[in-house]
């Protein structure tokens, strides 16, 4: 039996206490060794999680002022300097995750066995499933991907973001530096699918972030990244305070969640999974300082949405959102159009 591959992820957080652990666990029990956790301008205890949780492999990194370094934005600080760190230089394969995307496997039982299922590829393509509020305004108990089971179509044709995709992807591969969603590559890579499949022409083009299928719904699809980018109305409303990690200046509201918040089918892909990261959250919590952390995060986010609630501009946010309660994919025809005119109007715009 082949050793199990060395497996690091690196993150970008800011004020995401609450979700932390979840996100940890899950990572642990598909096999991530190290987590390289960056953060930036923390207000709500975050960066006390972090470290409390150094015994479960997480290596926290402060960037410090969001708006230093000319206002580079802190996701490309963090991704250019996770490049040479240790817990990267010394990994077999590396990752860039955001915490509300979560791994759903089908198949293999894990991301060395995604590895083993993709032999000879120097990286594997996880694509986006966009997942809503499920009708949440609070945020109610357990983990994301439990309270949070309405999702995108298959093959989601319109927004662009429905087929965008991260990367799991070698060191040793002809890879230079990580990107946001797929590494920065000295050549084409031997680049596979979410299917287990050969895509070259993806592996050609180095700057391309879409998995286009124009609306058409693979077969044998062994991983998904579910992004639940907005769960419930009032954890969205504290994350509009947050901003994008990638786009200092560009606002989260309510355009943000209408290309988000699709909650047309059930989606249960990654269910079998919950046991074991609920099982490693509980032994996380258990870790000296963990559980007071996490309450204090948690306490935090609560006086944050009352603030936001007890204003004009909050209120009216929060109705508007519960308007939009969900978005509905167009057919792929149509989706096809409209990509093509926003296309054309961007290339006009040049």
């Amino acid at each position: 039996m082949p050793p199990t591959p060395r497996i690091t992820v690196v993150t970008c957080l800011r004020d995401e206490g609450p979700f932390i652990v979840e996100w940890v666990a899950h990572l642990r029990a598909l096999g991530v060794g190290t987590i390289l956790a960056y953060t930036n301008d923390c207000r709500d205890g975050t960066e006390a999680l972090l470290k409390a949780l150094a015994p479960a492999g997480v290596v926290h990194v402060p960037l410090g002022d969001i708006r230093a370094a000319g206002g580079r934005s802190p996701q490309w600080r963090a991704m250019r300097a996770a490049w040479d760190a240790p817990a990267c230089a010394g990994a077999e394969w590396l990752l860039h995750l955001d915490t509300d995307e979560f791994i759903a496997l089908d198949g293999p039982a894990d991301l060395p066995g995604l590895i083993a299922a993709n032999s000879g590829a120097d990286a594997i393509v996880l694509p986006w499933r966009l997942f809503g509020c499920a009708g949440r305004l609070t945020p109610g108990e357990g983990a994301t991907p439990a309270r949070f089971d309405r999702a995108a179509p298959p093959g989601l044709a319109y927004p662009a973001l429905g087929s965008f995709f991260k990367t799991l992807f070698r060191r040793a591969g002809p890879f230079t530096g990580f990107g946001i969603h797929r590494p920065r590559q000295s050549a084409p890579p031997v680049l596979h699918d979410d299917c287990g499949r050969p895509a070259p022409e993806l592996a050609a083009a180095a700057q391309r972030i879409l998995l286009w299928r124009g609306g058409t719904v693979p077969e044998g699809r062994m991983v998904q990244l579910n992004h639940y980018s907005t769960r419930s109305v009032h954890e969205f409303l504290v994350k509009t305070g947050r901003g994008l990690p990638n786009h200092v200046g560009k606002p989260v509201g309510l355009e943000y969640w209408v290309e988000r918040n699709f909650n047309e089918t059930r989606c249960t892909m990654i269910a079998p999974q919950l046991p074991a990261f609920e099982t490693e959250a509980t032994r996380l919590r258990g870790l000296p300082g963990v559980a007071t952390a996490e309450a204090g995060a948690r306490g935090w986010h609560a006086e944050a949405l009352r603030a936001i609630l007890a204003t004009r501009e909050g209120a009216r946010l929060c109705g508007r959102l519960v308007l939009a309660s969900g978005s509905r994919a167009p057919a792929p025809e149509l989706g096809r159009d409209l990509l093509t005119l926003y296309a054309r109007a961007e290339e006009a715009a040049r």
